[in-house]
């Protein structure tokens, strides 16, 4: 290579979002929930930045800026730190400064907001309708952020009141327009992957990659055939000196941002010993009741069953959904019977997973999952606990503990919790 490997993962929830072993913590969603909000985005930053560093990661894919403004948004949910611009810019500003002070640039997505749309930009473009006045407030957490995040990704989605018909990545009014100039963003701008179908059939002729970095894109991410993309981005700066010359701005601006984080800057692999913990009291704390407390009849000192509900695309492979809650509550002293037919009399606890899935395609739960959690509501003695956004248990009418996500210290973190309010009813 001609430089240093510089290298970025998607670490919206902790280094082991997608590195196994390593930690997890709850989605923004949840960190904007916890008692001490600020702080637990501050330490899950910095956690993350800390494992992520001490691998050899110099860029992490985070956080997310875009505002949760659409209950139909099949993609963000509780990615967004909320729909208050104010507060997701408070929130997002603190995982920035925390994150790159650990010697890791974040990157604030997806430029100039996902938050509104109501398809999946890895499944097809979506086309956000809302007024520029509208849109005013989802540029809010981006305005806020330009001086100090090192990376911004563009968003597959567009945004005609910005004078913007196709997707934002290939549109040099929103990126060296908007962005650049409006915002005095000087950073980097990273493609959202573009293997994704709301970018891959926009281009015609020309190849994304390409458009991309006419558009003012300084780093193309996943492309789905990299020698094909290389030989398009070389042919493309031979033909145009007009390409050559932004070909040239994106490598100064990387060189000067792999000057700030430089690769050589690591921990020699050595992490703190106490993130786990700090991860689970996190968790913890930000599981929370929605629509009522925790029924008197769900007693500690009765037996219960588990039942679960997988509503995501594919199951993780780490360990069977429940396994971690039912161990837990067994833990805790807790009668967990075996799963099974329901008996009369006897609780059930059914555990919901629900999470923003890529192709997806929506919000709320499938058909099938909807199906058989009502079935299982219409019970007597039924309480329901989600890993996933709180709009699902409120959307049932039905109170529960909502857990926001399904990495792996959530099921713990459901289960003490639960254990935790169940006793304090009972006395």
């Amino acid at each position: 290579a001609a430089g240093p490997v510089w290298l970025a993962a998607d670490l919206e929830r902790g280094a082991g979002q997608h590195l196994r072993g390593l930690t997890t913590f709850p989605p923004p969603g949840a960190l904007a929930h916890h008692p001490e909000a600020e702080e637990a985005v501050r330490v899950a930053a910095r956690s993350t930045a800390q494992e992520a560093r001490a691998l050899g990661l110099n860029l992490a894919l985070a956080p997310v800026l875009d505002l949760d403004v659409e209950a139909r948004n099949p993609i963000v949910g509780t990615r967004s730190f909320g729909s208050d611009p104010a507060r997701v810019a408070e929130l997002a500003m603190a995982w920035i400064a925390s994150c790159q002070e650990e010697g890791v640039a974040a990157c604030a997505k997806h430029f100039p907001g996902h938050g509104r749309t109501t398809a999946d930009s890895h499944a097809e473009l979506p086309v956000v309708h809302a007024s520029r006045e509208i849109l005013q407030a989802d540029l809010a957490p981006f305005r806020a952020v330009a001086a100090d995040v090192a990376c911004v990704m563009s968003a597959h989605v567009a945004y005609p009141a910005l004078g913007a018909d196709g997707p934002a990545t290939l549109e040099p009014a929103i990126l060296e327009g908007l962005l650049r100039s409006d915002m005095g963003f000087t950073g980097l701008v990273l493609t959202d992957a573009l293997n994704m179908s709301g970018v891959r059939e926009q281009t015609g002729a020309e190849a994304p990659e390409v458009a991309a970095l006419h558009a003012g894109c300084d780093l193309l991410l996943y492309p789905p055939d990299l020698a094909r993309a290389v030989t398009a981005v070389e042919q493309a700066a031979d033909a145009s000196k007009v390409v050559a010359a932004r070909l040239s701005e994106s490598l100064a601006r990387v060189g000067r941002i792999v000057t700030r984080f430089p690769s050589d800057d690591r921990s020699n692999g050595s992490m703190p010993d106490d993130l786990a913990e700090k991860a689970a009291a996190i968790s913890s704390a930000c599981v929370a009741t929605v629509g009522g407390d925790v029924p008197g009849w769900l007693d500690p000192e009765r037996p219960v069953r588990v039942a679960t509900i997988w509503d995501d695309r594919e199951e993780p492979a780490r360990v069977p959904f429940g396994l971690l809650f039912r161990e837990m509550l067994k833990t805790a002293g807790w009668d967990v019977l075996p799963p099974g037919p329901a008996d009369p009399g006897v609780p059930i606890i059914v555990l919901v997973a629900s999470t923003p899935q890529a192709w997806k395609g929506t919000s709320d739960l499938t058909l099938t999952a909807r199906a058989a959690l009502e079935g299982i509501l219409a019970g007597e003695h039924v309480y329901p606990v989600l890993f996933g956004h709180p709009r699902l248990l409120q959307g049932l009418g039905h109170p529960g503990l909502c857990a926001w996500a399904t990495e792996p210290g959530m099921e713990p973190a459901a289960a003490w919790q639960l254990d935790a309010l169940a006793r304090r009813g009972a006395n």
